[in-house]
C-alpha cells in the first residue's frame, strides 16, 4: 500500500525556491502558488493543487530548477487523482529539466510499481540511490521492488540500509519483518515487527504482518490480538483474509464460537474464499460435527474441483464418519491431485490402519513424516503400530553437541533435535550463507527451569563476519519460545535477564522482551554467577543504545529539483 507523506524538509525547500526566484516578481508568484499548492497537497485537495501549478507553470521566464519541483509534485498530485499516465509524463518532464533529481526518480518508480513493472521501478530507485546515498525512502521503495520480484534476500538488504538511515520510522522494519515472513524466519519477523508497531502504535499494517508471522510459530492467541488492532484500525476497509487469519487463530485455540463468527464473516466478505470452507470444515471436524464438515469441504470442492486438501480433508470427516471406503476414494483423488502430499499420505494411513492394511498403513506413515518431520499424528501412529521412529528425519550435519543434532529434511529447512526431547523439534532460522552447527546448549535454573538455551552458527555476512543466534527452548511445551541474536561478528547482542523474561538488544541497539513464564508469583532472577556465559550472565557489553549507523538519521532526498514531497510504500 502507498504511504504519501509531505516531507518534513517542506520549509527548506521552499527557502531553497525563494533564494532561486529573489529579485524577479514572476518567481515570487510561482513560488505563491507552489506555498498554494503544497498546502492543497497537504489537505487532501489533489485537484486545487493540480490548477495551482497549472498556474505555476504557464508563469514564463522560470527558471529549470523551480519548474522541475513544480513538475514533480504536480505528478504527485495527478497519481492520487488516478491519472498515473499524466503523472508519468509530469515526473519524466521533472527529469530532463534536473536529471541529479533523486526524488523525481524515486517518484517516477512508485508510479511504475502501480503500474506493475516492478523491473522498470527498481532501475529508477537504485538511479535516485546513486544520485542520493542517503536516501532512505528509496531504499524502502528498492525492498518493495525486489519483493514484488520475489529477490527477498535483496529485499531483505534494501530494508536493512533503509532501517540505518531512518531509525525512528517504522516502514523499513515493516518491510524487512515482511520480507523474514517471506523467508520462512518467523522470529524475525516478529521482531522486526515489534519494533515497527513501537515506533507507530497505529501501524495496520505491521499489526497485520506481525500476525501472520505469529500464526506460523503458533502464537496463536498473538496472532488473533494482532488481528483485531489491525481491524480496528482499519474499520472501514473489507479484510476478508485477516479475518480469516484470526479465525483461524481462533480455532487454534478452540474458540468455537468466535471462530465460527469469523468463518461467516470472511465468506460475507467474499463469498469465492474457498480457504474459508475449508478452514470451517477443519473447526468442524475437530469438534466431531463430521456432517458440517463435509459441507464445507463439498463446497470448496465445488468451486475448485482440483483442490487436493479439500480432498484429503473430506476423506478424514468421511473415516470418521464410519465411511472408510468412501474416505480411500478421496484421499486417492487427493494424492492424484498433489502427489506425495503428507497430510494425504497420513490420512490415506489412517484409512488402511481402519481397514487393518497394517503394512500399507505403516508405509504411508512413513512416507508423510519423512516429507514433514513436524507430523506428530504420523509419529504416534507409527510408534502406536510398534515401529521405531527416528528422533530426525535425514543425516546429521555435524556430531552431536550436548546430545542436539541438526539434520536437512527438505533443502534450506533445518530441524535440530536431542533424543532427550524426544517429542522437542526445533527449526532454526538461517541468516546468511552455509549450514547451521550448534555450538553450545545451556538449561536454566530456578524460576525458569525448563528452558533451555541452544546458540547455534546462523550464517556468513561477507564483511560483516559470522553469525550467531540462540533458540531460546521451552523442553516442557516442546517448542521454541523466541530465536535472537547473539553476535554478529565482532558485535555482541546485550542480554538482561529479569525474573521471568529476558530483554535481548540487538548490535544495532533495539531491544526485544522475551516472556519465559507466566508470573505467578514473585520469582528470583535467574541467575547471578558470573561465568561468561553465551546468554548474557557474566562479562557483556554494556547497552549500546542508539548506533553510531542509527546517529546518521536522514532519510530524505538532499539536493535540489525533486519537490516538496516524498513517497513511500507501506
Amino acid at each position: 500500500m502507498a504511504c504519501f507523506r509531505a516531507n518534513i524538509c517542506l520549509i527548506l525547500v521552499l527557502a531553497a525556491l525563494a533564494t532561486g526566484a529573489a529579485g524577479t516578481r514572476a518567481e515570487d508568484q510561482v513560488l505563491l502558488r507552489a506555498r498554494e499548492g503544497a498546502a492543497a497537497m497537504i489537505r487532501g485537495q489533489f485537484d486545487r493543487a493540480v490548477a495551482l501549478y497549472d498556474e505555476a507553470l504557464a508563469t514564463p521566464d522560470v527558471s529549470n530548477f523551480v519548474q522541475a519541483s513544480i513538475y514533480s509534485d504536480r505528478g504527485i498530485a495527478k497519481w492520487r487523482m488516478k491519472q498515473t499516465k499524466e503523472a508519468i509524463e509530469d515526473f519524466n518532464q521533472s527529469i530532463q529539466l534536473a536529471p541529479e533529481s533523486p526524488t523525481a526518480y524515486n517518484n517516477r518508480g512508485n508510479v511504475l510499481m502501480e503500474l506493475g513493472h516492478p523491473e522498470e521501478a527498481l532501475k529508477d530507485f537504485d538511479r535516485a540511490i546513486a544520485l542520493s546515498p542517503s536516501y532512505g525512502a528509496a531504499y524502502i521503495n528498492r525492498g518493495n521492488a525486489y519483493a514484488a520480484l520475489h529477490q527477498y534476500e535483496a529485499a531483505f538488504e534494501a530494508f536493512r540500509k533503509a532501517a540505518e538511515l531512518m531509525p525512528q520510522s517504522g516502514l523499513p522494519f515493516n518491510g524487512r519483518g515482511r520480507t523474514h515472513t517471506e523467508l520462512e524466519r518467523y522470529h524475525a519477523a516478529v521482531r522486526d515487527l515489534s519494533r515497527a508497531i513501537s515506533l507507530d502504535q497505529r501501524y495496520a499494517a505491521a499489526y497485520r504482518n506481525r500476525a501472520e508471522a505469529n500464526f506460523a510459530i503458533a502464537n496463536y492467541a498473538a496472532a488473533a490480538a494482532d488481528a483485531t488492532l489491525a481491524l480496528d484500525l482499519e474499520p472501514d476497509v473489507p479484510q476478508p483474509n485477516l479475518v480469516l487469519l484470526r479465525a483461524r487463530a481462533y480455532a487454534a485455540e478452540n474458540k468455537l464460537r468466535e471462530a465460527i463468527a469469523d468463518f461467516d464473516t470472511a465468506l460475507e466478505l467474499n463469498p469465492d474464499l474457498i480457504d474459508a470452507y475449508v478452514e470451517r470444515g477443519i473447526l468442524f471436524a475437530n469438534n466431531r460435527r463430521f456432517d458440517d464438515a463435509i459441507g464445507d469441504y463439498n463446497r470448496a470442492i465445488e468451486m475448485d474441483y482440483k483442490n487436493a486438501r479439500a480432498y484429503a480433508l473430506r476423506a478424514e470427516a468421511k473415516l470418521n464418519s464410519d465411511q472408510p471406503d468412501e474416505a480411500l476414494l478421496d484421499v486417492n483423488q487427493a494424492l492424484a491431485l498433489a502427489l506425495g502430499d503428507p497430510l494425504a499420505l497420513r490420512i490415506r494411513a489412517s484409512v488402511y490402519e481402519k481397514q487393518e492394511r497394517l503394512e500399507d498403513a505403516i508405509l504411508d506413515y512413513q512416507r508423510a513424516l519423512a516429507k514433514d518431520p513436524f507430523q506428530t499424528e504420523s509419529r504416534e501412529a507409527l510408534v502406536r503400530l510398534g515401529q521405531e521412529v527416528p528422533i530426525a528425519t535425514g543425516q546429521p550435519l555435524a556430531d552431536p553437541v550436548d546430545g542436539w543434532v541438526i539434520t536437512e529434511p527438505a533443502p534450506g529447512r533445518y530441524i535440530a533435535s536431542n533424543p532427550d526431547y524426544g517429542s522437542l523439534r526445533a527449526e532454526l532460522e538461517m541468516f546468511g550463507a552455509g549450514k547451521p552447527r550448534v555450538l553450545e546448549w545451556k538449561l536454566l535454573r530456578d524460576a525458569l527451569s525448563g528452558i533451555g538455551l541452544l546458540k547455534y552458527y546462523a550464517g556468513n555476512i561477507g564483511e560483516g563476519g559470522d553469525l550467531e543466534y540462540v533458540a531460546i527452548v521451552d523442553t516442557r511445551a516442546n517448542k521454541i519460545v523466541s530465536i535472537e541474536p547473539h553476535a554478529w561478528g565482532s558485535q555482541t547482542a546485550q542480554w538482561n535477564w529479569q525474573a521471568v523474561s529476558v530483554v535481548v538488544t540487538d548490535p544495532d541497539g533495539h531491544a526485544n522482551e522475551v516472556t519465559l513464564r507466566q508470573v505467578r508469583q514473585r520469582a528470583t532472577p535467574v541467575a547471578r554467577r558470573d561465568d561468561g556465559g553465551f546468554f548474557g550472565l557474566g562479562a557483556q557489553p554494556q547497552p549500546r543504545g542508539e548506533s553510531r549507523r542509527a546517529r546518521r538519521g536522514g532519510g530524505g532526498a538532499p539536493g535540489g529539483g525533486g519537490g516538496v514531497f516524498d513517497w513511500l510504500f507501506r
